[in-house]
C-alpha cells in the first residue's frame, strides 16, 4: 500500500499534514506527472511527500516558509567535525551576550523557577522588559537590555551593537524568555556566517522548529500571550524553561534521520516570488501539476508568522504602526509583510481566474486545497475551475484549532481538494460548443418542419450546430431513431452522408418524401391533381344550404353524450358566385342535424374499422375503434381520400401523396376546439371538433410544395446519393446497411421511457394505410401502459442496450455518441450510463439546452419530465475509467445537498428545473453517486426534501 513521507517542522496552522493521502496519493498514481509544483508551499509537507516520486518545483512569498522548503527538499552536506565547530562559535556568541544581560537572566530564572504565586511580579517584570517597541524600565536587572536597545536603529542596514542581540531588543519577554533570546541570537547569528546555503537553510529551518515549540503562544506568533493568572504563567513558565540550544539539536537530529544532513547535491527547485511569477517560468507541459494551497484570509502567514521572517532575514526590521490606534501594534510586527490578494476579499476571485487560466494556458494539470469557510465560496471556486477545466473534487473533514479565538469547541471545517485535469479534445470542443450553445434559441419550425406533424421534432438548428461542429464535410452521421428526420435533414444541408432507421413506417415514410431527389414541377403537379379530385368528390358533403345562404361547413362542434356525437355548433363560409366569404359562426338546427345524422352507418369502399391497443395513459379506452376518432362526414370524406389515392398508386409522387394524406388526419380526426392537445386520443366532453377535410388537405397541400421546394435547394445530399435510411429496428439493422466503425457521430433522441409510445400513437395512422402487419411492436423501445404488451423498465433497458451495442459497433474509435434526453427520474440517468460503460462509451460532458415550445414528451408527462433538453457526449473509448463515489449511502446524500446549497445560494430563486440543469445531474454523474441515489430516490428533489424549504414552485436553504 502505498504510504506518503511526513516531516514535522513548524506547528503550522496552513499544514496539509493530515490530508497528505487525499492530495498526493492521486499524484504519485498518475504515472504521466513528472514536475509538481507547490505554488503555495508553506512548511512543504505536500512538496516533502511528493519528493521521492516527482520533481518538486516549490515557491512561497514568505521567505521563512521558502528557507524551510529548501532545507526540507535539498538538505545539506556537513560532516561531525563542522557541526562541533558550529556548536562551540555559538557557545561562545551566547557566553558573551548572556554575561552581558547576565543579572536579568538570574532574575527571570527566579521567576520561572519560583512559586506560581508570584505571577503578578512576574506579570510586571516581563511588561517592564525593554525594547524597541517599550525602550524604557524602572526595573534595574533590566537596564542592560535598555542600554541595548538605545544601540538598535530599526530599519537600517547597519546597527552599532557588541554583539548580535536581535531577539533580545525585540522580543524578550514577549515571544520568548530572555534567556532563549540570548540562545536564539547566538546561533541565528552564527548561522548567518555560514558560507553554504544549503546548510544555511537546514539550520534555520531547525531553528524555526525549536521556536514553534517554546515560543509564548498558541500555534501562531500574531500575538504573544501574556501573564494574567496561575494558568497563563503555568503555561509561559513551561514554554520559557525550555533550552533552545537542546530543541535546536532535536530538530537536526530528526532531520539527520530524514536523511537531510548527508545531501550531496540539491535535487529540488525552490523560490520566493508570488505565484504569477513562479507560474510565468514554467514551461507549457501536460507532465507538470500546479498544487495550490492559497492564503483563505488576509490574516495568514505573513502577520501570524512574521517572527520567523524576522529570524531568516535577522534583519533589524522597522517596527509597524497600527493605523487605527497609530501605536506600535501588539504583535510587534514587521513593516513589510506581504498580503496576497487571495487574503483580499476584493481581489480574490480574481487572483483564482488569473491562476487557473495560466495553468490551463500551459496545459498544466491542477490541485486546489480550499476551506469551506473561506473568502470565495466553495461553488464559485468550483464554477471558475470548470470553465478551463475538467474538476473532480474529493472532500475531507478535519477539526481545526481555533487558532486561540474565543470559542468553546475546536471546529470541523471542510477542506475541498479541486483535481483539475486538461480536458482531452473532445472536451474542449465540447465546453465551446456549449458557450456557443447558449446564445442559440431552438427553433424547430422551418419549411420543412411544417411538411408533417410528426412528433417530438427536435430543434433544426441546435442539430446542425451539433453536425457542423462534431463531424467535417463527407464524415458520416447515424441517426439509429430518426423520427421526423432532422438529423438526416441538417446532415444533408452540411454535405455529410448520413444513416437512419426508425422503426416507425410513418416516420421512414416521411424522411425518404423529405430527401428524396424530386423533381419539383412534377410533384407540385401530381400534388394539385389529386387535391383537385378530392375537393371534386368531398366538397359537396360540407355544402349544405340554410336561411338563402349556401354555407360551406369550415367546423362543427360536438358535445360526446353517452358516447354519441351531439353537434352543437359550427363555423362556415358563405360561397357566392364561387367565391367564399370569410368564417361565420353558425346555429345548430333541427335540418342541420338530420343531415349530419344522414350520414351516419353509410357504406365505405376503402376503409375497414379496426380495434385499437388499450392503453389508458394515452386515453385509449377498451374496445375503442379508428372510427371513434372521426365525425360521421369526415368518415365518409377520409374513405373517399383513400380511394382517390389508391388510383394514384402508380404516378410519380405517390409517396408525397402519402405524406399529405398523413399530415392531413391529425386535423381531420376529432380534436379539441384549437387542436392544441399532442395527445391524438384525448376528447374532451364539450365542443368535441371536426374540421372540413378538403380545406385541411389544401392547407397542408400548400406546406409541402413549400417544404419539398426548401430540401431541394438546401440538402446537399439524397437517397442512396449520400443518404441511407430504413424501416426498422435500429438493434436489427444489418453489417450490410451499417458497417464496423463506419460512423463519425451517432446524433439521436430515443423515447423517454414511458413518456411517449410512439407506435401506439401512430396505430390509427397504420391502419387507416393497411400498414399494421409491417409494425414491429415487439422491438420497439418503449415503456408501455397498455396491458396486452408487456413493455415494462426492464424490457426498455434491455432494448436500448442492444441499440446502442449496435451503435458503438459501428462507431469509429474515439467517435461521438450524442443524444438528447430529458426527464427526472434519475433511475433512467442511472440506467444509461450503466449502459454507456458497459459498451466502452466514455462521458463527457452534458449541457442542458431550452425548448422553443412544451414538447409532445413534456405535455404528455409534466412532473416527470424536464422543461427542455439534456445533451449527452459520450466517445467510444479503448478503456473506461468508472467514477466509483468513496462513500456510503448518507455520503452521496450529503453530496447531492451541498451541490443543492452552492445552486440555491448562487441564484435569487430556484426551481427543481434549474437544480437539474446548473449542477445537480452533472455532479452526480461525474462524482459517481447518481447509482447510489437511483436507488432509493425518484428524483433529485426526493433527495433534498426535507433539508431545505420549497414554496411556490422554489427552493431555499434552512437558515
Amino acid at each position: 500500500m502505498l504510504e506518503v513521507d511526513r516531516i514535522q517542522t513548524l506547528q503550522y496552522m496552513g499544514s496539509k499534514s493530515r490530508m497528505l493521502n487525499n492530495i498526493c496519493k492521486p499524484i504519485i498514481e498518475d504515472k504521466d506527472i513528472e514536475t509538481v509544483v507547490d505554488l503555495f508551499a508553506g512548511t512543504g509537507s505536500v512538496g516533502y511527500a511528493l519528493a521521492p516520486y516527482k520533481h518538486i518545483v516549490s515557491n512561497d512569498l514568505e521567505y521563512y516558509a521558502y528557507v524551510v522548503n529548501e532545507a526540507i527538499l535539498n538538505g545539506c552536506n556537513i560532516d561531525d567535525e563542522n557541526m562541533d565547530l558550529f556548536r562551540e562559535a555559538v557557545k561562545r556568541k551566547y557566553s558573551v551576550s548572556s554575561s552581558y544581560v547576565n543579572y536579568a537572566i538570574l532574575k527571570e530564572k527566579e521567576y520561572l523557577e519560583g512559586d506560581l504565586d508570584h505571577y503578578a511580579e512576574y506579570a510586571a517584570f516581563s511588561e517592564g522588559t525593554p525594547s524597541i517597541f517599550n525602550p524604557k524600565t524602572d526595573i534595574s536587572e533590566l537596564k542592560s537590555i535598555e542600554k541595548l536597545v538605545a544601540c538598535i536603529a530599526p530599519g537600517k542596514k547597519e546597527q552599532n551593537v557588541q554583539f548580535p542581540c536581535l531577539f533580545l531588543t525585540y522580543f524578550a519577554s514577549a515571544y520568548f524568555g530572555i534567556n532563549q533570546c540570548c540562545q536564539i541570537d547566538a546561533i541565528a547569528s552564527q548561522i548567518l556566517e555560514i558560507e553554504e546555503k544549503r546548510i544555511r537553510n537546514v539550520f534555520f529551518a531547525a531553528l524555526m522548529t525549536a521556536l514553534s515549540i517554546c515560543a509564548s503562544t498558541t500555534t501562531h506568533f500574531a500575538q504573544y500571550l501574556k501573564v494574567k493568572s496561575k494558568g497563563t504563567f503555568r503555561n509561559i513558565r513551561e514554554k520559557r524553561s525550555q533550552d533552545i540550544f537542546s530543541l535546536f539539536d532535536d530538530a537536526l537530529k530528526k532531520f539527520e534521520e530524514k536523511g537531510l544532513m548527508r545531501k550531496t547535491a540539491a535535487s529540488h527547485e525552490c523560490h520566493n516570488v508570488d505565484f504569477l511569477d513562479c507560474l510565468k517560468e514554467i514551461k507549457p507541459d501536460t507532465k507538470t501539476l500546479v498544487y495550490a494551497d492559497p492564503p483563505y484570509f488576509k490574516e495568514h502567514y505573513s502577520r501570524y508568522y512574521h517572527v520567523l521572517n524576522t529570524l531568516c532575514l535577522y534583519d533589524y526590521p522597522a517596527p509597524a504602526v497600527n493605523p487605527q490606534t497609530k501605536v506600535y501594534s501588539i504583535g510587534r510586527y514587521r513593516t513589510e509583510r506581504s498580503v496576497s490578494d487571495f487574503g483580499k476579499r476584493a481581489k480574490v476571485l480574481e487572483a483564482f481566474r488569473r491562476m487557473i487560466n495560466v495553468c490551463a494556458d500551459k496545459q498544466l494539470k491542477l490541485v486546489i486545497s480550499y476551506s469551506e469557510n473561506s473568502l470565495v465560496k466553495i461553488y464559485e471556486l468550483l464554477k471558475l475551475a470548470e470553465e478551463r477545466y475538467r474538476v473532480k473534487v474529493d472532500k475531507v473533514i478535519l477539526k481545526h484549532s481555533s487558532q486561540g479565538r474565543a470559542t468553546e469547541t475546536d471546529q470541523s471545517v471542510k477542506e475541498f481538494i479541486f483535481f483539475c485535469d486538461q480536458p482531452d479534445g473532445s472536451e474542449v470542443k465540447i465546453k465551446g460548443f456549449s458557450n456557443e450553445l447558449g446564445n442559440i434559441k431552438p427553433v424547430v419550425d422551418n419549411p420543412a418542419g411544417f411538411i408533417h406533424n410528426y412528433m417530438a421534432r427536435k430543434p433544426y438548428n441546435v442539430v446542425s450546430k451539433i453536425i457542423n461542429s462534431f463531424t467535417g464535410e463527407n464524415d458520416v452521421v447515424f441517426d439509429p431513431m430518426f423520427g421526423s428526420g432532422t438529423t438526416l435533414i441538417e446532415a444533408s444541408k452540411l454535405g455529410r452522408r448520413a444513416i437512419g432507421c426508425d422503426i416507425n413506417p410513418i416516420a421512414y415514410k416521411l424522411c425518404k418524401v423529405s430527401l428524396e431527389d424530386w423533381d419539383i414541377e412534377k410533384v407540385n403537379c401530381i400534388v394539385d391533381q389529386f387535391v383537385s379530385s378530392v375537393d371534386a368528390k368531398c366538397k359537396g358533403i360540407y355544402r349544405f344550404e340554410e336561411n338563402g345562404q349556401i354555407r360551406i361547413i369550415e367546423r362543427c362542434h360536438f358535445d360526446l353524450v353517452d358516447g354519441k356525437l351531439i353537434p352543437v355548433g359550427y363555423w362556415f363560409k358563405e360561397e357566392k358566385k364561387g367565391k367564399l366569404s370569410g368564417r361565420k359562426k353558425g346555429e345548430v338546427s333541427n335540418r342541420f342535424c338530420e343531415i349530419y345524422d344522414s350520414y351516419a352507418n353509410s357504406e365505405l369502399d376503402t376503409l375497414s374499422n379496426k380495434s385499437l391497443i388499450p392503453n389508458s395513459r394515452i386515453a385509449i379506452k377498451e374496445n375503442a375503434t379508428v372510427f371513434d376518432y372521426f365525425c360521421n362526414r369526415n368518415l365518409i370524406v377520409l374513405d373517399k381520400i383513400f380511394s382517390i389515392l389508391n388510383m394514384f398508386k402508380e404516378c410519380y409522387g405517390y409517396e408525397v401523396l402519402e405524406v399529405l394524406v398523413s399530415s392531413s388526419i391529425n386535423l381531420i380526426k376529432l380534436s379539441d376546439k384549437k387542436a392544441s392537445s399532442q395527445m391524438p386520443y384525448w376528447l374532451p366532453q364539450k365542443n368535441v371538433t371536426s374540421r372540413n377535410a378538403c380545406f385541411i388537405l389544401k392547407q397542408k397541400a400548400e406546406a409541402i410544395k413549400e417544404g419539398l421546394l426548401y430540401l431541394k435547394s438546401e440538402c446537399k445530399k439524397k437517397v442512396d446519393d449520400g443518404i441511407q435510411i430504413y424501416n426498422m429496428p435500429a438493434q436489427d439493422i444489418g453489417e450490410k446497411e451499417l458497417k464496423k466503425d463506419s460512423i463519425d457521430l451517432v446524433l439521436t433522441d430515443p423515447p423517454y421511457t414511458d413518456q411517449v409510445p410512439y407506435l401506439e400513437y401512430n396505430q390509427l395512422w397504420f391502419d387507416l394505410f393497411r400498414i399494421e402487419h409491417e409494425v414491429e411492436y415487439k422491438n420497439e423501445l418503449v415503456v408501455s401502459d397498455a396491458p396486452s404488451r408487456k413493455k415494462d423498465y426492464c424490457d426498455f433497458n434491455q432494448v436500448l442496450h442492444k441499440i446502442i451495442q449496435r451503435c458503438c459497433k459501428a462507431l469509429k474509435p474515439e467517435g461521438l455518441f450524442i443524444m438528447f434526453y430529458h426527464t427526472f427520474d434519475l433511475k433512467s440517468w442511472a440506467n444509461i450510463l450503466q449502459i454507456m460503460r458497459g459498451e466502452n462509451l466514455r462521458y463527457l460532458y452534458q449541457i442542458p439546452t431550452a425548448t422553443p415550445r412544451k414538447s409532445f414528451k413534456t405535455v404528455m408527462s409534466p412532473r416527470s419530465t424536464l422543461d427542455g433538453n439534456y445533451l449527452l457526449f459520450f466517445e467510444k473509448s479503448k478503456q473506461i475509467e468508472i467514477v466509483e463515489f468513496p462513500g456510503s449511502k448518507d455520503d452521496a446524500i450529503l453530496a447531492a445537498c451541498e451541490c443543492a446549497e452552492r445552486i440555491i445560494r448562487s441564484r435569487e430563486k430556484v426551481t427543481t428545473q434549474d437544480l437539474y440543469d446548473r449542477g445537480m445531474l452533472k455532479e452526480a454523474f461525474e462524482y459517481g453517486y447518481l447509482d447510489i441515489l437511483s436507488e432509493q430516490y425518484k428524483t433529485f428533489a426526493d433527495v433534498i426534501k426535507g433539508h431545505f424549504k420549497y414554496a411556490d414552485g422554489y427552493w431555499e436553504v434552512n437558515d
